[in-house]
């Protein structure tokens, strides 16, 4: 054989090599959570804020992270996303008799932040893992007030994100019931069984701030891309086509 095919016989299994860093995408499928009968772990969830902040100003960041009874973020996670507009009031029906009894249902869009999810999940083919962007991000958040002191509070969750390895916006998450469980605005003490409070920096720093049980979680994957080297290979190509 002429040196030049052995040449390009090894550069070819190098780049074939290299080829396969990236096994594949995440496997196309909706997952939902256990409590749905599904393969998706449930959830436990933050938002955090700084001195003079609250859950329904500027500045909250979140921090999730799957939850499988005794141990946080081994399956899913997303986090170090932040509010950086007030949120929208959508629901007022707090009674107008002047005693505050009632619910205010709010939309909080956030900004930023990042997904994870693990190579050994139900979306496995291949890869270590899989992390990836938030694209949008939006929580809808219903408070019940009594005496016009907040007493409980639900949220649900719609978003879409990207992997970094497969460039398509290819994931939707969605959280349909998340019950709020304390809050240092109401007194209580952070249990530390829950994912840390961060700060926009995606550093635990603060301390204030709020912490939620997550159901009812789907998340939809479909149409991830693989990248693609075909230019690589046509450069190959061109140096033996003399």
């Amino acid at each position: 054989m002429r040196r030049s095919g052995i040449a390009l016989l090894s550069l070819l299994s190098v780049l074939l090599l290299a080829g396969t860093s990236v096994a594949g995408p995440p496997l196309d499928g909706v997952y939902d959570s256990i409590d749905m009968g599904g393969p998706t772990e449930l959830g436990r969830y933050t938002e955090s804020w700084d001195l003079g902040g609250g859950a329904l100003i500027v500045g909250t960041t979140f921090n999730a992270e799957s939850w499988d009874g005794s141990d946080l973020g081994l399956q899913w996670r997303y986090f170090c996303s932040t509010m950086q507009i007030a949120p929208v009031l959508l629901v007022d029906n707090v009674d107008g008799n002047g005693n505050g009894n009632g619910n205010r249902t709010y939309m909080k869009t956030f900004t930023g932040g990042y997904i994870w999810l693990s190579g050994t999940g139900p979306w496995a083919n291949g890869d270590p893992d899989y992390p990836g962007v938030i694209d949008n991000y939006t929580e809808f958040e219903t408070i019940q007030y009594v005496n016009w002191v907040e007493v409980a509070a639900v949220t649900n969750v719609q978003a879409t994100a990207h992997f970094d390895n497969y460039p398509s916006a290819c994931m939707n998450f969605a959280i349909g019931n998340g019950s709020l469980v304390g809050s240092t605005d109401l007194g209580d003490l952070f249990p530390g069984d829950y994912p840390d409070f961060l700060d926009p920096n995606c550093t635990a720093t603060r301390s204030l701030g709020a912490w939620w049980d997550m159901f009812t979680i789907t998340l939809t994957i479909t149409g991830c891309t693989t990248p693609v080297q075909e230019s690589t290979w046509g450069a190959v190509k061109s140096l033996y086509s003399e």
